[in-house]
């Protein structure tokens, strides 16, 4: 049987965000997508199948540079799972070989198609890695019924201490607010390895989708009336994610970052959505500690690749290229990393 028609346009048509607030994620919303072409000169495609009334199959992807070499072509960058929204196995094949046939004709190295790995194999001539997982914590049951998921020792301890200490979790959305957290992700990141998004991404990336009720801004205020944390969370339809979270390394000891996530997730449950606390690799042993002491549940990851996996998300993060990156770029100077941030739109 033919696979049908994929209609390829720089711009999302008519529908698109309908159709992504039905059966989509925040990461197929066109605010996103369009923000990520505004903010890193992505070129952007936007793939359709055709229905009886308008568009009943998706997929968007851009291109993402290499510092050496053909770009990749992404569903999408900076965005864990956004594969294709799909009626039928027939539109998701075709979505795939239509990213394929964009490739070939754009002369692009690579396919990257990210998305949640129950929505089914690849199509023949994708190779897949499931590498990552994200972790979802349910709160249709209620706050009370999460804060029994999560654990009593270290997560509920945490949170406790950090509202006795007096911190105060207060919303951002100014200009002022925005660079706080852009600098806060700076230092954060450094101390990570890895380079911070640029500012403009949150000053005016993030705060546009704020604008548009898709994104938020939580700062915990300390005593002293400083700022010392700030996480950013993704708003969709059915889940919220939380999407950036740092603070300034001396005031972790007040435990802001747990006051700041249990603020937003019980926001999450009073708003009858899920929250996603994001991915983590396996050997991420920390991470996905951290991830599973909040209560989430591990939810497999798909990335499939045309003509064969490759790239950041196939390596391991705790030994080779990767693991020396980050250990040569947590010792560089603050200021030199900083102007590193040139280089996040390459990590797509």
């Amino acid at each position: 049987m033919p696979l049908p028609r994929v209609d390829t346009q720089p711009d999302a048509p008519a529908g698109w965000n309908e159709l992504a607030k039905e059966r989509g994620s925040f990461y197929h919303r066109s605010e996103w997508i369009d923000g990520l072409r505004a903010t890193f000169d992505f070129p952007v495609h936007y793939l359709s199948v055709g229905g009886e009334s308008g568009i009943a199959s998706a997929m968007a992807a851009a291109e993402v540079p290499a510092l050496f070499g053909p770009s990749r072509l992404v569903s999408l960058p900076f965005s864990y799972a956004a594969g294709p929204i799909a009626n039928d196995d027939g539109a998701r094949a075709a979505l795939y070989a239509a990213a394929a046939d964009l490739a070939r004709t754009r002369g692009l190295r690579r396919v990257e198609i990210k998305t949640v790995a129950s929505d089914g194999a690849p199509p023949s001539g994708f190779a897949r890695a499931t590498r990552y997982s994200t972790y979802r914590v349910p709160t249709e049951r209620g706050e009370g019924a999460i804060w029994k998921t999560l654990h009593g020792s270290s997560t509920q301890r945490n949170i406790r201490k950090g509202e006795k200490s007096g911190i105060i979790v207060a919303r951002g959305s100014d200009a002022d607010a925005w660079t706080t957290m852009a600098q806060l992700e700076e230092r954060t990141a450094h101390g990570h390895g890895v380079p911070a998004p640029p500012r403009r991404f949150f000053v005016e990336l993030c705060a546009s989708l704020q604008r548009r009720a898709l994104a938020d801004l939580y700062l915990a205020t300390l005593p002293d009336g400083s700022v010392g944390a700030g996480i950013v969370v993704w708003k969709g339809n059915r889940e919220w994610i939380y999407a950036f979270g740092a603070s300034r390394p001396e005031t972790l000891a007040l435990r802001p970052n747990h006051v700041l996530l249990w603020a937003a997730m019980r926001d999450a449950a009073a708003a009858g959505v899920a929250f996603d606390l994001g991915r983590a690799a396996p050997e991420q042993h920390g991470l996905v500690e951290f991830k599973t002491r909040w209560g989430g549940v591990p939810v497999p990851l798909a990335y499939d690749y045309w003509p064969g996996a490759a790239g950041l998300n196939v390596a391991r993060r705790d030994r080779g290229p990767l693991a020396l990156a980050s250990r040569v770029w947590s010792v560089l100077p603050r200021a030199v990393a900083r102007r590193g941030s040139a280089l996040y739109r390459y990590l797509g």
